[in-house]
């Protein structure tokens, strides 16, 4: 019989200053050796699961601890967290946030360096890691130069390097695109092999069918349910919407009757032979030409790194195209004038938050009549961010930053809207609200988009697809019941 690697018994966190508890009365077992999922509507307390298993909850982020947290048979609060680190392996959500070095090779020996092994033991250990990850491809790049996907291996196998025995991983796929998630797959199927116990906190959870052993579905800091793997992936997709998580299986979803109605405006938005580059040896775009009308949603899709961020930047007026002109309402504008009249949603939130409360941060920079703070207050009710609103921006979880800088968009009166995986770290019920949304916004008469790998939010959201192809030109296509395979090749 395995033994028990993880055991929550009764237990209650409450942040410093935060409103209300993250965990309450939370009961968890992990076996070792298992692989168990941890999903439900943001804000459940699934990544404070994770921060009770790594130690970084009670030893770095302050707050209020009841009941016992035990971890390869260490007590997590009394237990050093450079001890628990030896054991225990984080990975998240943002790898950028956990990288020391420039380098992958370098970042690969920086944990045993730090765990003070001996040269040769770093060394054996860098090399079996590569080769049980196949990162030969990689090993010699910088780690700025590699997409998201890759750098999202090169931090598991950061963490390999010193033999954890446990993974724990916050929104893994929440920045992959298909290729990135399949990566992803694969390395999580490789350590599921090799026995290691891996706890993975996930609303985008269809790829590891057939991966996890255990499913834990949590909900307001507790266990509401937990299925093995078959009974919950074999779910219909009415039980999905109606639990607010994201489907098991997209793929078999239809686009939706709003997202085929057709924008009848005129043009708001319009490039020809745009061609962009950083440096002269790299052309990121290449005579990229568009048009996009008002009450149009047209999603920006392709791999990471071939030019969708950049191709934003340059329409909002960001970065100054190299080539080519960018008009708005018919007129031709210069970068400046774009960003006046462009409003842009980040993809990493915490850039674009600078208040001290969640209230102050819906009305930074505008004229404070009744009428707008009335707005601000609706949209928070909308997004379910109405009792936050006297709370820090940084205290909220990833997934309702997102969901608060989406309700800034809305607060201004500007001409077409940007947005940067705005679903990145929202949960089923969440992503539908954002897509309802973009689609008001629409229907006002406004531009709008979205950079986006999320095939379910797609699916209900845009009328139009720009995919960049990698080649620094575009493909063009309305997507309907008839393009939504296509859509689903490009994106996974």
């Amino acid at each position: 019989m395995c033994k028990i690697q993880i055991s929550f018994n009764d237990v209650s966190f409450q942040y410093m200053n935060a409103a209300e508890s993250a965990l309450v009365k939370f009961n968890l077992q992990v076996k070792e050796g298992e692989t168990v999922l941890l999903t439900g509507q943001s804000g459940c307390g699934k990544t404070t699961v994770i921060r009770g298993i790594n130690g970084l909850i009670p030893h770095f982020f302050a707050g209020r601890l009841q009941g016992t947290i035990r971890v390869a048979e260490m007590d997590v609060e009394s237990t050093p967290i450079q001890q628990l680190a030896r054991k225990v392996g984080s990975v998240f959500q943002d790898p950028r946030s956990q990288f020391f070095t420039l380098d992958v090779m370098t970042e690969l020996a920086f944990p045993g360096e730090n765990f003070g092994l001996s040269g040769a033991v770093i060394r054996d250990n860098m090399m079996t890691v590569i080769n049980d990850l196949e990162l030969y491809d990689i090993v010699d790049r910088r780690l700025c130069n590699l997409s998201n996907g890759e750098k999202q291996k090169v931090a598991i196998a950061s963490v390999y390097t010193v033999a954890s025995a446990i993974f724990v991983l916050d929104e893994p796929s929440s920045n992959l695109d298909g290729k990135g998630i399949a990566k992803l797959q694969k390395v999580l199927a490789q350590l599921k092999s090799k026995g290691y116990t891996i706890i993975i906190s996930e609303h985008r959870f269809h790829y590891l069918a057939g991966l996890a052993d255990r499913v834990v579905c949590m909900a307001e800091g507790k266990v509401h349910s937990e299925w093995l793997s078959n009974a919950f992936f074999s779910k219909s997709s009415c039980w999905f919407e109606q639990m607010g998580l994201r489907m098991a299986s997209p793929q078999e979803l239809s686009p939706s009757p709003v997202s085929r109605s057709k924008a009848d405006g005129k043009p708001v938005v319009m490039a020809r032979d745009i061609c962009f580059s950083y440096n002269p040896s790299r052309q990121i775009l290449t005579d990229i030409s568009l048009t996009a009308c008002a009450g149009e949603i047209i999603g920006i899709v392709g791999q990471n790194g071939v030019g969708k961020s950049s191709l934003v930047k340059v329409l909002l007026g960001l970065k100054k195209q190299t080539k080519g002109t960018v008009y708005l309402n018919n007129r031709r504008c210069t970068v400046a004038q774009r960003l006046t009249q462009s409003f842009y949603c980040l993809q990493e939130a915490d850039y674009q938050l600078f208040a001290a409360s969640v209230d102050e941060e819906m009305l930074l920079g505008l004229y404070l009549g009744d009428r707008v703070r009335q707005k601000a207050a609706n949209l928070l009710c909308f997004f379910g961010l109405d009792k936050y609103r006297d709370c820090h921006p940084a205290t909220l979880s990833g997934g309702q930053k997102q969901r608060l800088t989406i309700a800034l968009s809305c607060m201004r009166n500007t001409g077409p809207l940007y947005f940067d995986e705005p679903t990145s770290g929202l949960d089923g019920g969440n992503m539908r609200l954002v897509s309802s949304l973009i689609r008001n916004l629409a229907d006002e008469g406004r531009c709008v988009f979205v950079i986006s790998h999320d095939y379910e939010f797609m699916l209900q959201t845009v009328n139009k697809v720009i995919h960049l192809t990698g080649r620094g030109q575009t493909e063009v296509f309305d997507l309907n019941e008839q393009t939504a395979d296509k859509l689903w090749s490009i994106l996974e």
